[in-house]
């Protein structure tokens, strides 16, 4: 008996693994495996999700007209050209259905966000990596690999897993010098966290060209991860095209009420900015102090290698910290399996990695 068989390329496709929530015989503990905010949502917050409980029953708007009223007031962006999603997983999603074929290529970092060869490989193109140095993207090795079968270039600026960014200058260039038909998808995920005061979003390069995007997300410093909100700043036309492909009410009517309440209290957000800036620079030291090597981060994580010069591996370690409550997130699936990813977490979810890791190691 015939069976339906799906498209050839789905075949090597893995689906994409979170970061662990649990860990078995332990009941309580801190999960620092995801880059979630760890102070949650504010009050403000969640007052507009207890509100927004009145109006499960009806359909949400399918334009996120309110929300991309309120994105576009706040970020003195054109509302035309900006698009909300599941996430912004589900934008980059939609992006690659959109613009890639099977005889198509995308260029990545080499060590990049794991959605991005997913969508990629999902629309049956071909993912390249450009090679890295100290895990820090470099623009020449993205242009060295571009050629008539490149239709689209992503990166993650800050970037997960490493935490590495890469100046104003150096995407200036990219565009630049990217034929005019390469997308260049810009995620800034993790933009809030910067520290350099220098920095400079991109939104302006989408409103000078027409093959630039900016994605960002509602799931990290805004603590809104379980609700799934994402959004991208598009060219017009790229924005059409999503809208056809996009499905009807993908951002439920709960969750485009309490991203705009989260936008409304930025008091949250520089407060969780704070603590985070605070606490990346103490476990750094820390870390280091005890014979990791680490990368230095504009994130709110720190990724960790433990090296030849440590009695312990990256597993081993993975496990003492799971037995002390302390799930960190292990960083096999993007091929680096002497490194751990942690999460910077409340100051007691940090002082007990670093008195745990001190036990182990001391």
């Amino acid at each position: 008996m015939k069976k339906p068989v799906p498209n050839s390329h789905l075949n090597d496709l893995e689906s994409y693994k979170g970061g662990k929530s649990k860990v078995d015989g332990i009941e309580i503990f801190f999960k620092l495996s995801s880059n979630e905010n760890p102070f949650g949502p504010s009050k403000l917050v969640s007052n507009a999700y207890i509100d927004a409980l009145n109006d499960i029953t009806v359909y949400p708007d399918p334009s996120n007209n309110d929300l991309i009223q309120k994105l576009s007031d706040f970020y003195s962006l054109v509302p035309d050209k900006i698009i909300c999603g599941c996430g912004s997983d589900e934008i980059l999603h939609l992006l690659a259905r959109a613009y890639l074929g099977g005889n198509d290529e995308a260029i990545v970092s080499e060590n990049c966000f794991a959605v991005y060869p997913l969508a990629i490989k999902a629309s049956g193109a071909r993912v390249v990596r450009a090679k890295e140095i100290n895990f820090k993207t470099q623009i020449q090795s993205i242009l060295d690999l571009t050629n008539n079968a490149t239709k689209m270039v992503f990166i993650a600026n800050p970037n997960n897993p490493t935490g590495t960014m890469i100046s104003y200058n150096d995407i200036i260039e990219l565009q630049s010098k990217l034929p005019s038909n390469v997308l260049l998808v810009i995620d800034e995920a993790y933009a809030e966290y910067v520290k350099d005061e220098n920095y400079k979003n991109y939104f302006e390069l989408v409103n000078n060209n027409s093959n630039v995007i900016i994605t960002r997300t509602f799931s990290k410093v805004y603590g809104l991860a379980g609700l799934r909100v994402g959004w991208a700043y598009c060219p017009k036309e790229v924005i059409e095209v999503l809208n056809r492909l996009r499905i009807p009410f993908s951002v439920n009517s709960s969750a485009q009420k309490v991203a705009i309440a989260a936008l409304n209290d930025q008091k949250h957000v520089s407060d969780s900015v704070k603590h985070n800036a605070i606490w990346l620079s103490i476990m750094e030291e820390k870390f280091k102090g005890l014979g990791f090597n680490v990368t230095a981060s504009d994130c709110n994580f720190l990724l960790i290698e433990a090296g030849s010069n440590l009695n312990f591996s990256a597993e081993e370690i993975y496990e003492f910290l799971c037995s002390k409550g302390l799930i960190v997130r292990q960083m096999k699936e993007y091929n680096l399996s002497d490194y751990l990813r942690i999460t910077i977490g409340t100051e007691e979810a940090n002082k007990l990695v670093i008195s745990s890791l001190e036990e182990l190691l001391k």
